[in-house]
């Protein structure tokens, strides 16, 4: 599966949520502590994500391994287009010290805390994601994502439009669209 997503920038978080409730039906409030590893030997060198995700106590181990891309529109508007393999894993502390050991390095740590949503899309029964985010050290943000099979030009711009109409459902404007991805916005920070 393809994941398409934009995230966008939030003043008002109490205003946001009191849209997305209107339209979109509550799921979860979840903590994902996330932790990158790159492996500066290869390059370019693929993301593996370790999250630890709790929600109402109980902690799941999550690998990603991820393939980021930002797709430009014919109207110069952004998208992430995102592959990503995930599996649990028991222990990931035994993951981490293998990935240490064989030349990675944490390049990236991350904590969000997330309330979540879902919304009926144009697609059938293609739903959409709707999370807004507290993430440390940043800031508010609201991601909008769907899953998609295909990831060819017509589908992205048809799943994008679908993306920019849930933001402005939410009370966002494009203008409030963040294209960095997260990592960038840290790195920022630390200069």
């Amino acid at each position: 599966m393809t994941e398409i997503e934009l995230k966008a920038r939030v003043k008002d978080p109490a205003a946001v949520e009191q849209k997305l409730n209107q339209f979109a039906e509550f799921e979860k409030e979840v903590l994902k502590e996330d932790y990158y590893y790159k492996n500066r030997k290869y390059s370019p060198s693929p993301s593996i994500r370790i999250r630890l995700e709790t929600v109402n106590g109980s902690t799941t181990n999550i690998l990603t391994y991820k393939k980021k891309e930002n797709r430009i529109s014919e109207d110069g508007s952004q998208c992430e287009v995102n592959q990503e393999l995930e599996t649990t894993i028991e222990n990931h502390k035994v993951l981490e010290q293998w990935l240490l050991d064989s030349g990675a390095e944490l390049t990236t740590r991350k904590t969000k805390h997330v309330k979540s949503w879902k919304a009926a899309t144009g697609f059938g029964s293609t739903q959409a994601t709707l999370e807004l985010c507290n993430i440390e050290r940043l800031g508010w943000f609201l991601e909008i994502e769907i899953l998609s099979e295909k990831s060819d030009s017509e589908t992205v711009g048809k799943i994008h439009a679908e993306l920019e109409m849930l933001l402005e459902k939410s009370g966002l404007e494009k203008t409030d669209i963040e294209t960095k991805y997260y990592s960038e916005l840290l790195k920022e920070l630390e200069k």
